[in-house]
């Protein structure tokens, strides 16, 4: 799909941001990395592993490294895998 068709369909805008963030799934155990963009429904974060998480897979990220301390872990779909990284909906 164009990159303007999904666009269109977003709920809401995406923004860049860079955050610490920590993924975590039973089979892949932790990978810490960072964000490129988030928006109120998601995230795209980056990632350099070997082992990445697939498509539809349900992982809990959470962002670390705050000045109050890292925050909820928030259980969320792999929506779109890149050789960049991956695109996660947030479910909860």
């Amino acid at each position: 799909m164009p990159a303007t068709q999904q666009e269109n369909q977003r709920k809401s805008p995406r923004i860049k941001a860079s955050f610490r963030v920590e993924l975590t799934h039973p089979d892949l155990g932790t990978i810490t990395s960072r964000t490129r963009d988030i928006s109120e429904s998601g995230a795209f974060v980056i990632l350099n592993e070997a082992v990445t998480p697939s498509l539809h897979m349900h992982i809990h990220i959470r962002v670390i490294g705050l000045p109050t301390g890292s925050g909820e872990k928030v259980e969320s779909e792999v929506v779109r895998v890149e050789d960049e990284g991956i695109a996660l909906r947030f479910l909860g």
